[in-house]
């Protein structure tokens, strides 16, 4: 798997980076509300009981999702995202932090993984299965100067 991590400037610029081919989208631990703060919801659960006005804090979730609604996702401003984009959907089964270390790229492509992008504040990594895919970004004249800069401070 090829990486490449650089400063991102906007959500905007975070979603041209997106394989628009690819249209479904795993979210890993979503923090919806970052602050250690009590806000109101309304949650449903599988068996569809409804609790409604609900005080929370320290949600945590994965979602499973479509490109659109990661479009909206993205809109929230939060600091950290770690979105798995696929060529399929997972599989209920499937648990990224349970996946042991030394095979979890092999695991993650078998099961339709194509990209992961991981942000960070103002910072982004871009780890792919496909190099053409990152050269893309690499030679993008909008990144590709925050890339390079990267690489001098880094050595």
């Amino acid at each position: 798997m090829k990486s490449v991590t650089f400063e991102i400037n906007s959500n905007s610029e975070i979603w041209e980076l997106f394989d628009k081919s690819l249209n479904h989208i795993f979210l890993h631990k979503f923090i919806p509300n970052e602050t250690l703060q009590w806000w109101k919801t309304d949650l449903k659960s599988k068996n569809g009981i409804e609790f409604r006005n609900l005080s929370v804090r320290l949600m945590e979730m994965d979602i499973q999702t479509e490109l659109i609604e990661l479009k909206q996702l993205l809109e929230l401003n939060t600091n950290f995202l770690n979105v798995y984009q696929f060529d399929k959907p997972i599989s209920d089964t499937l648990q990224v932090e349970s996946l042991p270390e030394n095979s979890k790229d092999k695991i993650l492509k078998k099961n339709g993984l194509k990209h992961w992008f991981f942000i960070h504040f103002e910072m982004i990594t871009i780890s792919s299965f496909d190099d053409d895919f990152i050269e893309k970004i690499e030679t993008n004249p909008l990144f590709s100067s925050r890339i390079t800069q990267r690489k001098l401070k880094s050595d």
